[in-house]
């Protein structure tokens, strides 16, 4: 009971009293704004980064198993044992050509996908007919509907008196946007068949994989076929952008870290000038007979759950102002934004980082501080006859 009125007293002094110092209370509001900012970034950074990779992996899929250096026969064996997983992937060869549309040459990544096995979900609404271009390349070689397209291979070639670069022509029957630049403007899909005239051969280099499997479940699949099988992984694929996205979070968390340390200094030389505040008060205490260990272990406390209190609100607030963005869907994006609606990722990890970061900091800085006035007030005794 005593710790609570002693708690209570120390907090109306910060809030109530006429000789309040400005300097803590902007100091502990700090904190909360620091645990509230964090947590509403990282959600924020958290659902941007993960609608670019989710569409991403919508078009490139969760990776692929390159049997480009196999057989026919181990592949369709292979393909037997996905199936017997229930996995969703496509049957394809995947070759960069050139492509030509009257005047206009550009480079693509063209995918030859066997439709009649398994159609991905980012095509199940495109006319497969023909060729399903990427809008972006689609607009670098001012294609339409029914264009006709010519697509060029130098690396296989057909002996007519000299050595010629194969060639297929094609029609533009749908395109496809992802928004995404390294896909909208480098890639086609179209008939396996129409891949393997082109090449000259009933090939296929890649299993792409729409559903996701981890590396023990493919091991399993893999271990009974030939070692120059290979699974390459969607992160594996896109290490740069990974590595992007990671250092984007780790600067993220420096610059509140440095600005936590900010917070933390201004708790320092507040939380002196209360301490000077109230020492006269602590000996009024010590003299009603509570001890001097008692006192300085009261006031060390109220300094944790200041800290604790105010980081824990900010946080709060924070996760309940993400939750509003996430189930209200506010639009606050123009229509050329690809994200209209701020996308929001909640994860525990980030709502423990959002209290800890700014928690330690501050809860050291207080410590330093609760050590520098317990040194310099050594004894009550003499602070009474000084007020005598």
């Amino acid at each position: 009971m005593i710790k609570f009125n002693l708690f209570a007293y120390f907090f109306s002094y910060i809030f109530k009293s006429r000789t309040r110092q400005k300097l803590i209370f902007l100091a502990i509001v700090g904190l909360l704004i620091s645990s509230f900012s964090l947590v509403v970034l990282q959600g924020v950074m958290g659902g941007l980064q993960e609608g670019l990779i989710k569409r991403n992996k919508n078009v490139m899929g969760y990776g692929f198993i390159d049997v480009s250096k196999i057989s026919l026969s181990d592949t369709q064996a292979l393909i037997k044992k996905l199936e017997e997983k229930k996995s969703l992937f496509t049957v394809e060869y995947e070759i960069e050509v050139m492509v030509k549309l009257e005047n206009y040459v550009n480079g693509i990544i063209l995918h030859g996908v066997d439709f009649k096995h398994y159609v991905p979900e980012f095509l199940k609404t495109k006319d497969k007919s023909e060729v399903v271009l990427g809008s972006e390349l689609a607009r670098q070689l001012r294609g339409f509907y029914g264009a006709s397209l010519i697509f060029t291979s130098p690396a296989h070639t057909t002996f007519m008196m000299r050595e010629i670069p194969r060639q297929g022509a094609s029609r533009i029957s749908d395109f496809y946007s992802s928004e995404l630049p390294e896909i909208d403007g480098t890639r086609g899909w179209v008939r396996l068949s129409f891949v393997q005239n082109l090449i000259g051969a009933r090939k296929v280099n890649k299993l792409r994989l729409y559903s996701p499997l981890d590396n023990g479940e493919v091991n399993s699949i893999l271990k009974d076929f030939s070692k120059d099988i290979q699974y390459i992984p969607w992160e594996k694929q896109n290490s740069t952008l990974v590595w992007a996205l990671n250092l984007e979070t780790r600067v993220m968390l420096i610059l509140f870290v440095g600005m936590s340390l900010l917070i933390g200094i201004c708790i320092t030389i507040g939380f002196l000038i209360f301490y000077n505040k109230v020492k006269i008060d602590l000996a009024s205490f010590w003299i009603l007979g509570l001890s001097k260990k008692a006192l300085m272990s009261l006031i060390f406390y109220f300094g944790q759950i200041v800290t604790i209190g105010f980081t824990a609100l900010g946080t709060s607030i924070g996760v309940l102002f993400l939750y509003l963005l996430k189930t209200e869907q506010f639009i606050l994006m123009p229509d050329q934004f690809v994200e209209r609606n701020i996308p929001v990722k909640i994860e525990i990890l980030h709502i423990i980082i959002s209290f800890l970061v700014p928690y330690l900091v501050a809860s050291i800085f207080s410590y330093f501080t609760f050590k520098i006035f317990k040194k310099e007030n050594t004894s009550f005794v003499s602070l009474i006859r000084k007020v005598g």
